[in-house]
């Protein structure tokens, strides 16, 4: 049996992803200040910046891009008061500039029984195939 221990692994190009065979693993993650100005992330990886666009939008920008608009986007909010907070983004149907590209997408973020809100916090992960 072998044992490998590494502190860090990267490309043999020291700059681009590691490829990930049989098995899936978050490519991108972040929790999100959205009751802050622009929205700034508290903790991400795979995150190149986010942005407010409007109440309940957040423009959430990858370091490294996906190799389509495929991806897959979870994530969940706190409301601003006691409601709950509904969690969303904008899809790749969408005709307008908020359709999900392989470097972005916008969150379409809701308070329940009423509608787009900026959330106190919410968390949100990405699975899907980097380029």
């Amino acid at each position: 049996m072998s044992e490998l221990r590494a502190n860090t692994i990267t490309h043999s190009d020291g700059t681009s992803p590691v490829t990930l065979t049989k098995q899936q693993a978050a490519k991108a993650w972040a929790s999100i200040d959205a009751d802050a100005t622009d929205h700034p992330t508290l903790d991400s990886f795979n995150i190149a910046s986010t942005a407010d666009i409007n109440t309940g939008v957040t423009k959430v920008t990858f370091t490294n891009g996906f190799s389509n608009s495929n991806y897959a986007v979870s994530g969940a909010g706190q409301a601003q008061d006691e409601a709950g907070g509904i969690f969303g983004i904008w899809g790749r149907s969408t005709t307008n500039s908020r359709q999900m590209t392989s470097t972005y997408f916008h969150t379409d973020n809701r308070e329940s029984g009423s509608g787009a809100r900026d959330l106190l916090y919410f968390g949100m992960s990405v699975h899907g195939d980097l380029a």
